[in-house]
């Protein structure tokens, strides 16, 4: 039977903590609930001409957590932290009605146990340290940071920005393409650009495949498995334009994640489910056998349902990125949430004088994601099993 969202919601109440009087922050940023936060623009620059974006901006009443802010917090801000995550949706600090997902307005991950089956898929990531891992669009991000902090998980991960798909299923061939949907030459060449500047072309990927002796892991969400089959036909054409097919073919591995339940669910009547696969387009249909695939159940329906399912753990990681886009912005100078309206994200370019970077949430967003970024680090510091040191930011 399926989980509702208000199944989900009812875990279990956390206790208010007490705050240690001499902590004023934390005392007047939970009491004081006419405090106004105001925000820096968002291409402010310092000296030097260094742009500093949202992440920076000492007004936001979350501040930006990462690894090494996490490790230099005092008791006194997590224990501030931890009360805001336990209850959200009562927040004077955030404006819940900006979350994406309406379904999902609370902090996922508050139950130890969705939290333990949580890491068990990130620990599921450090068999493949030896490995180059690809992680394709948004949807494994948050399980690989949390094998990046994770002592014995992964050394690093590529992130390559993919959304949307212009397969469809069909029941003879599995899925077949939709040419209206797919996308225009014009955007395959901006792709293929975007691809080559950070080494994940084809190419690349053969030589990386040559140089380690190691497969390439590409990692994703997989339901029907439309995305990354739409994925793989841009990038066969790519390998045949470049004359390394076959050689690509060899030099990848599929690792996909996902949920049985769900599939049986949303998908299928019958008792016999197929366990989810990547169908190969027709460039890569007779290297087919080339292409391992692995497919990981998360056995815990209400956590794959948090970090899977609900759009704001998408949403807040990293770069919404459909075909109709690869023209408009690069995905790793603009981090957008889910602007399907092209023209929107183009007024917001021409707003500022040729920014680095430039960010386009709305401020609960930015609050979410970095509330469950200190959850994952608090549960994995309580649980002794954070590293060290760790310099990647991802």
């Amino acid at each position: 039977m399926r989980i509702t969202p208000v199944q989900i919601y009812n875990s279990r109440n956390l206790t208010q903590r007490n705050i240690q009087k001499n902590d004023t922050e934390a005392k007047n940023t939970i009491q004081n609930n006419t405090q106004n936060y105001y925000t820096m623009p968002v291409n402010y620059q310092y000296g030097a001409k260094i742009t500093f974006g949202e992440f920076f901006d000492p007004n936001r009443s979350i501040p930006h957590i990462d690894f090494n802010e996490y490790k230099h917090m005092n008791k006194h801000k997590k224990e501030r932290l931890r009360l805001i995550y336990s209850n959200l949706r009562n927040s004077t600090e955030i404006n819940i009605n900006e979350l994406v997902d309406k379904d999902y307005q609370y902090m996922p991950l508050r139950d130890e146990k969705q939290m333990d089956s949580f890491l068990e898929v990130a620990k599921m990531y450090s068999k493949y340290k030896d490995h180059q891992i690809i992680c394709l669009g948004r949807s494994p991000k948050w399980f690989l940071n949390a094998s990046l902090w994770m002592k014995d998980g992964i050394d690093n991960y590529k992130f390559v920005a993919f959304s949307d798909y212009w397969y469809k299923k069909d029941p003879v061939e599995g899925v077949c393409k939709m040419e209206i949907k797919a996308p225009t030459p014009k955007e395959e060449e901006s792709y293929k650009r975007y691809l080559k500047s950070i080494k994940a072309d084809p190419k690349s990927i053969v030589e990386k495949y040559n140089e380690t002796g190691k497969t390439n892991i590409i990692t994703d969400y997989i339901s029907t498995g439309k995305g990354a089959t739409s994925f793989l036909d841009i990038m066969s054409k790519y390998a045949e334009e470049q004359g390394v097919l076959e050689e690509f073919s060899k030099a990848i591995e599929i690792v996909g994640i996902g949920n049985m339940e769900y599939q049986e669910n949303f998908y299928y009547d019958d008792e016999d489910i197929p366990e989810p696969r990547v169908i190969m387009p027709k460039r890569l249909q007779k290297y087919e056998k080339n292409i391992k695939q692995t497919y990981y159940d998360i056995k815990d329906y209400t956590m794959f349902m948090e970090m899977l399912i609900n759009q704001n753990t998408n949403e807040c990681r990293s770069t919404y990125y459909p075909h109709n886009a690869w023209t408009v912005y690069r995905p790793d100078r603009f981090k957008t949430g889910m602007i399907k309206d092209m023209k929107k994200v183009k007024e917001i370019r021409k707003q500022f004088d040729n920014p680095r970077h430039m960010s386009h949430f709305t401020p609960a967003m930015y609050d979410y994601r970095n509330l469950l970024s200190f959850r994952i680090l608090d549960a994995m510091n309580e649980r002794g099993i954070l590293k060290e040191n760790h310099n990647t930011k991802m």
